[in-house]
């Protein structure tokens, strides 16, 4: 049953409607003619606008997530290894060395904890670059594409004269 549900929303999603596409409406009922309104086309610094601002948000997500795991981590692992888990000295034939020895519950939050942690702070590191490099390539191209905008020769109904 799920493996079928999980068919018919692969299914349903494909078959969205794309927003690049013209859009067709049907006349009025006096015509039985389709009409095809074509949306005006954008330009490749408003495609790649788009685009980065998805992929900034995707990287945001990531981060906030990541930082959550992180989080976690940390809250099982430093109390399990602090309050259940301690060194003891035993003494070999090669000389006295150090084991951590844990209760039951302390080798639970500690093999949780530490793995948590550690994913959740490489991957703050890593999502938090690529968060910061493409919001830098978003603000560079907005600034790019406001700059083309204002250096544009454009008529000024106030003024009723051109303005560049």
């Amino acid at each position: 049953m799920g493996i079928l549900s999980l068919a018919m929303s692969i299914a349903a999603f494909e078959k969205g409607a794309r927003a690049d596409e013209p859009i067709v409406t049907v006349a009025p009922a006096s015509s039985s003619q389709l009409v095809s309104v074509a949306r005006p086309s954008t330009s490749y610094d408003e495609f790649r606008q788009r685009q980065l601002h998805e992929s900034s948000r995707r990287s945001r997500n990531a981060l906030i997530g990541l930082s959550a795991t992180a989080v976690v981590g940390a809250a099982l692992g430093f109390p399990g290894s602090i309050g259940q888990c301690y060194v003891v000295v035993v003494n070999y034939l090669s000389g006295p060395t150090e084991e951590l020895r844990c209760t039951p519950a302390g080798k639970a939050l500690v093999g949780v904890g530490w793995p948590l942690f550690s994913i959740g702070i490489a991957g703050v590191l890593v999502s938090g670059i690529m968060f910061g490099v493409r919001k830098g390539k978003l603000r560079r191209l907005e600034d790019r594409m406001a700059y083309e905008k204002s250096r544009a020769v454009r008529w000024d109904p106030h003024t009723s004269r051109f303005v560049f």
